[in-house]
């Protein structure tokens, strides 16, 4: 997983979360973010949250309507290499 798709699946992931945690459902998140000016389907938003490509002003967006204040961000743990280990050339 490249660090790009471990960002996007967090971030799919932690607005899932909260929103079960929360038990908001997906019309109610949709009329809350329309309360603040942003206009979304109800389908369209369960569209984008479960294929988690949304970008991070979106994210803030959700989150902020949902009542999160404070965030821990995922950190993407780097491979380990053997000791000596080089790349191969293709």
């Amino acid at each position: 997983m490249n660090p790009r798709q471990f960002y996007e699946a967090r971030a799919k992931s932690i607005v899932k979360e909260v929103r079960e945690t929360k038990d908001i459902s997906y019309k109610e998140l949709a009329r809350r973010l329309e309360a603040t000016g942003v206009t979304v389907d109800v389908q369209v938003l369960i569209n984008r949250i479960n294929q988690g490509k949304f970008s991070f002003a979106f994210a803030l967006q959700l989150l902020a309507v949902m009542g999160v204040e404070h965030l821990e961000i995922p950190q993407q743990q780097a491979p380990l290499k053997a000791p000596g280990a080089k790349k191969l050339a293709r």
